[in-house]
């Protein structure tokens, strides 16, 4: 290990003790989020998030100026873009472009989680 990179430091924390919040986006369904990592965590360029819809919620159609990764760790949903949609389940990973709209939508038994890459 390299003491004198310019990353920030190592951090560790038990997902199952962040606090779940509501997501707060305006048009969000029973959606919740929980911020697994983040800037008050030392991250210096991107926040790792969990993202939790319930039966029958989704996210708003919405758009970044970024690309983010998500990969579905469990539950059945789908992501609706302008091109079309895209069915969702455990162990799929994701890519959505910048510029991108798109949103998720619950369609199982159980809740969509889904961890998503975000830039700061």
């Amino acid at each position: 290990m390299n003491h004198d990179s310019i990353g920030a430091p190592l951090y560790k924390a038990k997902a199952s003790r962040v606090r779940v919040e509501r997501f707060n986006e305006i048009g969000a369904v029973n959606t919740k989020i929980r911020t697994l990592i983040g800037g008050e965590d030392g991250a210096l360029t991107t926040s790792l998030h969990e993202i939790i819809i319930g039966k029958g919620g989704s996210t708003a159609m919405h758009r970044h100026d970024w690309e983010h990764q998500l990969f579905v760790e469990e539950g059945r949903g789908r992501i609706e873009a302008i091109e079309g949609r895209i069915a969702l389940s455990p162990g799929d990973v994701v890519l959505v472009g910048a510029g991108e709209d798109h949103r998720f939508v619950q369609t199982g038994k159980e809740p969509l989680r889904f961890l998503v890459v975000t830039p700061l």
